[in-house]
């Protein structure tokens, strides 16, 4: 097979994308984001209902949750990930400073990272060289090697932060839409259940296709939380009722 021939079977093998989907860079904050949506969302509605409180509570309880954390989880993931990124910058300073300063050492710090590889004698010697040729190269993977940093692991992270917030604004207004709709008759709560069961299992299934993993195991997983997190927003709120009469007040 000629070189042509594998650059051209490469080229197919990276459009099959067998490896992930393009959402796979932010799988996790859609997940992340709707599950954590739908779960607080709908456990205001469970516990407001176990209270006994009015549909009025449940809508402004709702949304003000819906907002508020939606703003606050979005904000968290991108400050997390900017605090990430800012300390990649900042270690990649030190290590070209390093570079600058203390060559042979950095040199050798290579040297023993690509010995503990596998790579021995000439190959050794010509990995180190071709590594420390250029300045920029050298200090990514002193920052690989050292300290388990990429450039990619904290990127965008303003991006993931939106995605965040965004997977939590969709997907968390479900377990409302009930109550904002009128819609279930006297039922809006089983409605609700229904509703916010739908949906957890669709961000199942999307976590489960993206990731490659079995749709199963997604599926249970994202289900059993979801419902202890209901059970225990509802119980709370019957023991609010009984015990503190919290729909008297």
């Amino acid at each position: 097979m000629t070189e042509s021939d594998i650059k051209h079977r490469l080229a197919q093998h990276r459009a099959a994308d067998i490896h992930g989907s393009t959402l796979g860079p932010f799988i996790h904050d859609i997940v992340f984001g709707a599950h954590d949506g739908i779960v607080t969302t709908f456990a205001v509605v469970a516990g407001t209902v176990g209270a006994d409180l009015p549909v009025s509570v449940i809508i402004i309880l709702g949304m003000a949750n819906l907002l508020a954390d939606g703003v606050s989880m979005g904000a968290g993931a991108f400050l997390s990930l900017k605090s990430e990124k800012d300390q990649y910058e900042r270690i990649l300073k030190e290590e070209m400073i390093e570079i600058d300063h203390m060559p042979d050492m950095e040199r050798e710090e290579i040297r023993e990272a690509y010995e503990a590889k596998g790579f021995s004698g000439t190959d050794l010697d010509r990995a180190v060289e071709i590594i420390t040729r250029d300045r920029e190269t050298w200090a990514k993977t002193m920052m690989h090697e050292e300290h388990g940093m990429t450039g990619e692991t904290a990127s965008q992270p303003f991006v993931h932060g939106f995605m965040t917030f965004l997977g939590f604004l969709i997907f968390g207004t479900i377990p409302l839409l009930p109550y904002l709709l009128g819609f279930g008759g006297g039922h809006q709560f089983l409605t609700a259940i229904l509703s916010t069961a739908t949906a957890l299992l669709f961000v199942g299934i999307t976590r489960s296709v993206v990731t490659r993993e079995r749709i199963i195991r997604g599926v249970f997983e994202v289900l059993a939380v979801g419902t202890l997190a209901t059970v225990v927003a509802y119980g709370t709120g019957v023991l609010l009722r009984q015990v503190a009469n919290v729909a008297g007040v």
